[in-house]
């Protein structure tokens, strides 16, 4: 599954913890790219949380595979 198939079926704004509970996929901090400093409000969850903008190659090679 990629980023963009996540966000067309939970919405575009979700967090780290959120995308490894939908997705089993482990990411770490490292894996991830954020789009502000500030957090926002999690489109799942609810909570306000850094929100993921984007995947280094890490990220998506762990989010593709499983």
């Amino acid at each position: 599954m990629t980023l963009k198939q996540l966000h067309d079926r939970y919405g575009s704004d979700l967090c780290r913890g959120c995308i490894n509970s939908l997705c089993h996929a482990e990411l770490e901090r490292n894996d991830c790219l954020y789009g502000n400093i500030y957090p926002e409000r999690c489109d799942h969850c609810g909570e306000m949380r850094n929100i993921v903008k984007g995947l280094r190659l890490s990220g998506k090679l762990k989010l593709l595979l499983k």
